[in-house]
């Protein structure tokens, strides 16, 4: 039996290893898909935070996303002073850009409250805006980014 020669498969090789040397890299397009692909969905897990010179705050929740855009969800938040972070539950919408969240079972400055928010989910560095606080007899804003994980 005669041994054949690895000539042919040394040139394809090395005409590869050239033509893939040429390649700059994702064009503007592959990053623009890639970018609109991580933006279409909230599904996953989110955080939040604020720096609020008195009462800052985190927050850490997933999020599950239907086909019609409508949100659930649950985490925990924790205002920096409590001794311990308290369970929360999510609702909302996902109607791109706008992103619409109802947190409930938060804890704020003693106060059982409800957050809710609204921004543009436009940029994968995350949605800044304010967490509007409202509990009985209390109403406080926030600013709060949250960034999905």
């Amino acid at each position: 039996m005669k041994r054949s020669s690895n000539i042919p498969a040394r040139i394809v090789l090395i005409a590869s290893l050239l033509l893939g040397a040429c390649a700059v890299g994702p064009t503007e397009e592959d990053i623009n898909n890639a970018l609109e692909k991580a933006l279409e969905s909230v599904n996953g897990n989110w955080t939040g935070t604020s720096t609020n010179p008195t009462g800052a705050l985190t927050l850490s929740f997933s999020l599950n996303q239907a086909a019609n855009g409508s949100l659930t969800g649950s985490g925990t938040m924790k205002e920096t002073s409590a001794p311990s972070a308290v369970p929360i539950t999510i609702t909302g919408t996902f109607q791109r850009p706008v992103l619409s969240l109802t947190f409930n079972g938060m804890v704020y400055e003693s106060t059982a409250v409800q957050g809710t928010f609204q921004g543009n989910y436009s940029t994968v560095g995350g949605v800044l805006g304010d967490l509007q606080l409202t509990g009985t007899g209390y109403s406080k804003k926030v600013v709060v980014l949250l960034q999905e994980q």
